[in-house]
């Protein structure tokens, strides 16, 4: 089943702006050790939200640190891969990219399906029972989790599907339009544009409401906090309800003081929620706007942010500069810096530690309290995707093949 957005959300006026979009990038084939420089403590708590969580259940040995991997698996993806997810159970692995989606077993690596969808580029979102992907084509698929066979399709009116996240607390699924064909949608300078929308799905399909974004700026990320949804442009933050679509507030780039998100790519999550408002990495930094759209805090002294991991009372945030911060979601403090070999690809929170991937071939732990380097393991290649399968289990994606580490105690 197809359904689209209707003709009459299909014309165009003047806009003006542009989004540059970054993109995941491999670096050169090279091995490194990083060094630790903690600067500060915090305390973290578990963390609850109403979209899928890859955070991890199972326990570690926490009285003994972990002194480094062992590989335990390599498996050839069916075709050229860019994103990887584990699912919510850690029963299956989902790839995405321009071979479509594929599922594989981390038992044995075998490839339990591969659904010929639009190429993939952007997270799924992944419930108990269906895969939500991002075609980039403009179409979101969902997919049975057991076979990979279509439920349902959705036509975005225009550009590719976003990011998706899925509410499941409320059964509902957000969506918005970014991208078409590797070209950013929407506004372009002073030329015409097709208006850009996010949608807001049942989690079969059906349309429950959308809004058109200000200027025709493509949909760069969304949060939800309960009723409240976040949504984020080029430029601009809006606040909607959930239920019903109506705006709360919009703020500017003069009320936040942002530049683009050049380098906060499709692939990641870049904004965050909490009762306290909404976290906002910008080109400089971390803006956190209170849930009237008022600003609380603003934290610049790192480059460019390019990937972030959230948990109640902590935003870590790894910078151009190669270094992973931990900031106190209060007032914005620094609790931590560490130091490592090179650009983070991966940050992943899980439980009970902070999963580090970089462009120097390096898979790591960091000790969330405190910042401290547990290991540096060295890999093939730049580590381009990951995600953990258990507290003790990573599997990414190097040297073009997706690989299972657990983690060495002796």
């Amino acid at each position: 089943m197809t359904r689209g957005q209707s003709d009459s959300h299909r014309w165009t006026r003047r806009g003006f702006a542009t989004l540059l979009v970054g993109v995941l990038s491999a670096g050169c084939l090279r091995t490194g050790t990083g060094n630790a420089t903690p600067t500060a403590r915090g305390d973290q708590t578990d963390m609850t939200t109403p979209m899928v969580s890859n955070s991890t259940t199972t326990a570690t040995n926490t009285s003994v640190a972990p002194t480094g991997l062992r590989q335990t698996r390599s498996t050839e993806p069916p075709g050229p891969t860019s994103v990887i997810r584990t699912a919510p159970d850690h029963d299956s692995i989902v790839l995405g990219g321009r071979h479509g989606v594929s599922a594989v077993s981390p038992a044995d690596g075998a490839v339990e399906w591969t659904a010929e969808t639009a190429p993939v580029f952007a997270l799924p979102a992944i419930s108990a029972s269906t895969v939500y992907a991002p075609g980039h084509d403009g179409t979101l698929y969902a997919l049975s989790r057991s076979d990979g066979s279509t439920t349902w399709t959705f036509e975005a009116g225009t550009g590719v599907t976003t990011v998706p996240l899925a509410a499941t607390a409320q059964n509902r699924i957000v969506v918005g339009a970014g991208e078409s064909d590797g070209k950013t949608v929407g506004s372009v300078g002073n030329s015409e544009f097709d208006p850009t929308y996010l949608y807001v799905l049942d989690t079969d399909g059906t349309e429950i409401w959308s809004v058109e974004t200000a200027n025709g700026d493509p949909v760069s990320a969304t949060a939800i906090h309960e009723d409240r949804l976040y949504l984020r442009t080029h430029n601009r933050i809006e606040a909607h309800s959930l239920s019903d679509g109506s705006r709360a507030w919009r703020v500017g780039p003069h009320d936040v003081q942002w530049d683009d998100i050049s380098h906060t790519p499709y692939r990641a999550k870049r904004m965050f929620a909490d009762t306290d408002g909404v976290y906002v990495p910008t080109q400089d930094g971390v803006t956190a706007l209170a849930p009237d759209g008022t600003r609380r805090w603003r934290f610049e002294p790192f480059d460019s942010p390019r990937r972030y991991q959230y948990e109640p009372g902590t935003l870590y945030v790894a910078a151009e500069d190669n270094a992973v911060y931990a900031l106190d979601t209060t007032d914005g403090s620094q609790r931590w810096r560490t130091q490592l070999d090179g650009a983070v690809n991966v940050l992943l929170r899980d439980r009970e530690t902070l999963w580090t991937g970089t462009e120097a071939a390096t898979l790591g732990q960091l000790r969330p309290d405190d910042g401290t380097q547990l290991f540096s393991h060295a890999v093939a290649n730049a580590v381009e995707a990951g995600d953990a399968l258990s507290a003790t289990q990573f599997v990414c994606l190097t040297d073009r093949r997706v690989m299972t580490f657990d983690i060495q105690y002796d």
